[in-house]
This record gives C-alpha cells, structure tokens and sequence, in this order.
C-alpha cells in the first residue's frame, strides 16, 4: 500500500488557483527558463511559494507536537516544570514560523499581482455555435 501524495502547501495552492495551473511550480519553470525576460520574476514566485509551503508544514508539524505536550502535561506528568517550559519554548517558535508565513504569504501575493500583471491570462476561445439551419 503506498501513502498517499501530499497536498500542496498553501503557497503552491495558491499560485495553481490563480494562475489556471495543475503544478504551478513546474509550469513557471518551464514556461520562463533562464534567460526569459520574466525567469526572475517566476523564480521567485516558485521560491516564495515553496518556502510559505515548508513554513507552513513546519509549523502544523510544531503545533502537533504541542497538543502532545498539553496531552502530557494534562495527564499529570511528573515532569511539568519540564513540560511547561517545553511548552512555552515550542509555542515561541510556532509563533515565529506564524509570522514568517505571514510575510512570505504578503510577499507571493505581490509577486503575483506584478506577474499578472505582465503576462496576460491565457485567452479562453469560446467553441464554435453551430449555424442555425
């Protein structure tokens, strides 16, 4: 039995939904390869995206942990001035990781709108109405 794939992050997630692509990360690479005018501009959306995706992981992986933590603590450990610092210490860097996100997510969110900007959105050709008879 094989796992299940991963979702995509919400950063990835969010360049396919505005952008009409099935694997945005791929398709922004192949689209404006080195020395394309717009290569830099891609590149970073792909990166940021990428980062904001891994942030974001990073910080549902933090958050499991702390409910594990509060589980612990809850159950009458006997390490509990262990466990509360654990605790205080984990919720610090999940609130770090929060703010990153936050930054990353305003910072592919410009890109974006510059990238829309600029490469106009791909023309929809209505199909053909057949000729009344």
């Amino acid at each position: 039995m094989t796992a299940a794939p991963n979702p995509p992050g919400p950063g990835t997630s969010l360049l396919a939904e505005q952008l009409g692509l099935g694997d945005p990360l791929s398709a922004l690479t192949a689209r404006h390869p080195p020395g394309d005018r717009l290569h830099r501009l891609a590149r970073a959306l792909c990166q940021t995206a990428a980062e904001l995706d891994t942030g974001y992981g990073r910080a549902q992986q933090t958050g499991g942990e702390l409910r594990a933590l509060r589980g612990r603590l809850a159950a009458g450990s006997d390490e509990t001035d262990a466990l509360e610092e654990e605790i205080s210490s984990s919720a610090g860097e999940l609130e770090l990781m929060l703010e990153r996100c936050e930054v990353l997510d305003t910072a592919l969110i410009r890109l974006l709108a510059v990238y829309q900007d600029i490469v106009p959105a791909p023309r929809v050709h209505p199909r053909a109405t057949p000729a009344a008879s």
